[in-house]
């Protein structure tokens, strides 16, 4: 249904109320989450923002056996980070479903159906029924939230529509929030503005049960590290992934010699390669043919990752696509690897030079979802699928370059990626889904497609 102006009064009036207690004396309220971050066979990290400072706890306990409830330490949540917190649960038993709820200076938070999420396999080499929901371009208008039909951003039962399929994961491929220019300047008062960005759109009432539905892992694009096509030469980058770190619950951000977000994320006999495309990212438009986009150090490691991997799929997800091509020799096409192509074509040479298997590109950015396919000679095809917008406005002009035929989506949307079938035998279905739920297409690629002759 439609995000109607009853609905938009309703959320109107939930921020006044909001503000009134934030305001003013009593126990402090969830604001934002609870989220559980991608889960290891014994481990968890779970996010959630409060509207006052807070002693966080949660009590949990594996699904259907709540007499074996336990409690974690307490963890502040306060104003030096946005009242935010991040508690992290261990001693968990592998490939079990876990319940838990939320406890503020003592007292529980009512949920309803209480959150939950599901441990990875003891065998990190497992093969396990996993469905992944992705997307990206997420905009949030300013209080009150008066859309009109020119409104950047809207369609925010996408959010609901998701949450509805369940998903294990959902990954968020980047323009998680969108800065707004003025969020950088002055300069003294940019750090609480850009903080303010995130508060704004991380307690916006539509995402709350998406938020507490399975586990969610992000990368960044632009919008949320910056402005517009924002790079390296950004002077706010530091605050910027100091502010990321603080809202997602992601296992690692970058190297102590190289900071940014990229990280690995094992879920059985899937990984995901999650890369940073804007701390190291060089002019799009530059004229030095060994301009980067992610940086040598990154690179490096993305080399070595995978060569370790021992994952049957490897998603490489990144903000910016990947094996796009410009739409003809004078249009640039818009951001992308192929804006760099010194870089890219020395990593899909040695690519196929270390015979990779399995690998599978993930990408957003655009406004618009297809698949991609890239022919190389002597081994398998590789593919990218590029999802986007969730609610920001969709392109008026796509001009996809090597489109799988019958994959262009030109509405707001959101993809899975299902992995099922027994060790051997694996199979990777891709779909893409509009706002209300609806399947607009579907393919399958067998993890046999994936492997080098």
């Amino acid at each position: 249904m439609p995000f109607g102006d009853h609905a938009l009064r309703r959320l109107a009036l939930s921020w006044l109320l909001l503000a009134l207690h934030a305001g003013g004396a009593g126990a402090a309220d969830l604001a934002g989450g609870p989220m559980a971050g991608p889960a290891t066979a014994t481990r968890v990290g779970v996010w959630l923002m409060t509207d006052a400072p807070a002693q966080v706890q949660l009590e949990y306990w594996p699904q259907g056996q709540p007499d074996t409830v336990r409690r974690s330490a307490p963890v502040a949540a306060g104003p030096e980070r946005g009242h935010t917190a991040r508690v992290d649960l261990d001693g968990l038993q592998a490939a079990t479903r876990y319940a838990y709820r939320v406890l503020l200076d003592g007292n529980p938070v009512e949920l309803g159906e209480p959150p939950a999420f599901t441990t990875a396999p003891a065998d990190p080499a497992a093969p396990r029924e996993l469905l992944i929901a992705t997307g990206s371009c997420n905009y949030v208008p300013d209080p009150p939230y008066v859309l009109t039909p020119d409104s950047f951003g809207a369609g925010f039962e996408i959010f609901d529509t998701v949450a509805a399929r369940r998903p294990d994961l959902m990954l968020w491929l980047g323009d998680s929030i969108y800065y707004r220019d003025d969020d950088f300047a002055p300069a003294d008062q940019a750090a609480a503005r850009m903080d303010r960005r995130w508060v704004a759109t991380r307690g916006f009432a539509p995402m709350q049960r998406l938020l507490r539905t399975g586990q969610h892992v992000a990368i960044w694009d632009d919008h949320d590290y910056g402005p517009d096509n924002s790079n390296r030469d950004f002077a706010l980058k530091a605050t910027a992934l100091a502010l990321f770190r603080d809202y997602w619950a992601n296992p690692g951000y970058g190297l102590p010699d190289a900071p940014g977000i990229f990280t690995r994320v094992p879920l059985g006999d899937v990984e995901l390669f999650l890369l940073d495309d804007r701390y190291h990212r060089d002019d799009d438009a530059g004229a030095d043919p060994g301009r980067t986009m992610l940086g040598a150090q990154q690179l490096e490691w993305l080399k070595g990752a995978l060569r370790d991997s021992r994952a049957t799929f490897k998603l490489v997800a990144n903000g910016s696509r990947m094996l796009s091509d410009r739409p003809s020799p004078d249009a640039r096409g818009g951001e992308g690897w192929h804006n760099f192509p010194r870089e890219r074509q020395a990593f899909l040479d040695w690519l196929a030079t270390e015979r990779i298997d399995g690998v599978f590109f993930v990408s957003g950015d655009i406004h618009y979802t297809h698949l991609t396919e890239r022919e190389r000679p002597g081994t398998y095809p590789l593919t990218e699928l590029t999802c986007s917008p969730l609610t920001s406005r969709v392109h008026p002009r796509p001009f996809p370059v090597r489109e799988v035929p019958g994959t262009l989506v030109t509405q707001r949307n959101f993809c899975t990626l299902e992995f099922a079938g027994p060790a051997g035998a694996r199979l990777l279905r891709i779909a893409a889904w509009n706002a209300a739920g609806t399947r607009l297409w579907e393919k399958e690629i067998p993890a046999a497609r994936l492997r080098t002759p």
